[in-house]
């Protein structure tokens, strides 16, 4: 189990798969708003005018959608640019600790349980010295995963709400 926890991959995937729901719904509001637009010359009066006007409320949600799903879209992929960064940085700690007998455990890292050969008062100290440099990396990495991880959540907390209030407005009428 990786110290970062996330998988780049996936959300790189995900963010793939978000822009191209976003590209097909901003062609069919595309194709409805040009054809609401084609209809009104021929075609008049109260039922003309309110199904013109529902189905231009429909383009203009389905393109506010398109835009908002396009925003996440791009959010989604910077963070597993960014996560991607973030495990590498992870591991190249737990490969400097492993390569110094340590070991990262639970977010700290720790001595290697076992024994390590003779007790030596400065060689106990110079790996403290180490220990204490790469928890002091450890944490930044963690510190800088749990911003990032904040905002990814709170931008699809935001997201929720901008696609909940389109879709109220298009109940609403």
């Amino acid at each position: 189990m990786s110290t970062v926890p996330g998988d780049a991959a996936s959300l790189s995937s995900c963010a793939v798969t978000v822009r191209g729901a976003s590209r097909r719904l901003a062609g069919r509001a595309d194709v409805l708003a040009v054809a609401v637009d084609e209809v009104g010359p021929g075609w008049v009066g109260r039922a003309s005018a309110a199904t013109r006007r529902r189905c231009g409320d429909l383009a203009t949600a389905g393109t506010a959608c398109a835009a908002e799903l396009d925003r996440v879209a791009t959010v989604l992929q910077d963070h597993a640019t960014d996560l991607a960064d973030l495990v590498a940085r992870a591991r190249a700690v737990e490969e400097r600790a492993a390569a110094a007998g340590l070991e990262v455990r639970g977010g700290r890292v720790v001595r290697r349980l076992g024994v390590h050969g003779e007790a030596d008062a400065a060689g106990e100290g110079r790996l403290e010295d180490v220990a204490t440099g790469l928890q002091a990396e450890l944490d930044l990495v963690l510190a800088q995963h749990a911003r990032r991880r904040d905002f990814v959540l709170g931008v699809l907390r935001a997201s929720t709400a901008t696609l909940a209030g389109v879709s109220h407005g298009l109940r609403r009428g």
